[in-house]
């Protein structure tokens, strides 16, 4: 991509430590964050692996902590390299868990495969590979989270304080990669943590939603759309959930809008060769063709196909069990 992209900072504020944890995925180290004044508050405790798990202890441990001196446990979004280890974490220290409201659900029980393979089956996965890709993700779950008591989850709505590390924070849900997806911005020094909402080098995935017609969440519009807010924010500082920190919010957001729109042109010329389903986009597009990879190739294909209904480029088709979009006459 020619566009600009946002500038590095040198480090986090004074009383906020990182840690890069492993995780087993395509996207590498997740950011956990460790707030150390009251309420002793770690953002995004990363999977269930062991190693993690001893490398969330260091970091405690490089402040004079250990797990029981945790109070509150942030998660910004319920994808497993950020939550997996929230629940494990919440039994030895005590801690409670908070996390957008959309997302609690999550937390607490894993969703049915079935309905993920029926979502995909929608779009134009075979059947047999549908359901091979819903039960191999639900196996990666159980390896990598622990679910959480719901007595110990607290939800936040947007707009919402919430005191963390010294600091009173406003929170921020934003849907996108995720439907409760929640950042948390301190104004008083301008600093965001921002999760996955907000990469400096990485496109996020938006989420794969269910539901048909007007009823279902144009997540990847809402994203866009929703830009705007973090721009008028104009944070000197933005920690987020992968990469290092950054500042220059506008910067990503132009780059982000012009990634948005060189995608959907591809996917308008291939629908210039007559409707197609997003499973056929994804696979002439080759974005991640293969395994749990084509499931994020799908999400970004439906994304822009919604950019591009939305924009009135295209029309759905789904009288059938599959959907296809056409160009629009």
């Amino acid at each position: 991509m020619a566009s600009e992209l946002p500038s590095f900072v040198v480090a986090e504020p004074d009383d906020v430590s990182v840690a890069s944890l492993p995780t087993p995925f395509r996207v590498g180290l997740v950011n956990c964050y460790l707030l150390t004044q009251p309420p002793v508050t770690v953002i995004d405790p990363g999977t269930l692996q062991p190693e993690s798990l001893e490398e969330l202890a260091r970091l405690l441990s490089s402040k004079g902590l250990v797990y029981g001196d945790v109070e509150q446990i942030v998660i910004t979004h319920a994808h497993p390299d950020h939550f997996g280890a929230a629940a494990e974490v919440a039994a030895r220290s005590g801690a409670r868990i908070v996390c957008g409201l959309p997302e609690v659900s999550s937390l607490v029980a894993p969703r049915d495969p079935r309905s993920q393979a029926q979502l995909l089956v929608r779009l134009g996965v075979p059947d047999t590979m549908a359901r091979s890709l819903a039960e191999s993700g639900a196996t990666i779950l159980e390896r990598m989270v622990g679910w959480a008591d719901p007595s110990t989850v607290t939800g936040v709505r947007d707009g919402e304080l919430l005191a963390a590390g010294g600091r009173l924070f406003v929170c921020i849900i934003s849907p996108g990669h995720a439907e409760g997806h929640l950042s948390l911005w301190d104004p008083s020094a301008r600093v965001l943590f921002s999760g996955d909402h907000l990469l400096a080098r990485i496109i996020p995935v938006p989420s794969l939603e269910a539901g048909d017609g007007a009823t279902r969440r144009r997540s990847f519009v809402e994203y866009l759309d929703g830009l705007h807010r973090f721009v008028s924010l104009d944070p000197t500082a933005v920690l987020p959930g992968h990469g290092r920190a950054f500042a220059e919010v506008g910067v990503l957001a132009a780059r982000l809008h012009t990634h948005s729109r060189e995608r959907a042109d591809d996917i308008a010329t291939i629908l210039r060769d007559g409707p197609a389903t997003p499973f056929e986009i994804a696979r002439r597009l080759q974005w991640q063709p293969d395994g749990a990879r084509l499931v994020m190739g799908l999400a970004n294909v439906q994304g822009h196909l919604d950019l591009l209904e939305a924009r009135g480029r295209v029309v759905p088709d789904a009288d059938g069990a599959v959907v296809s979009y056409r160009l629009h006459a």
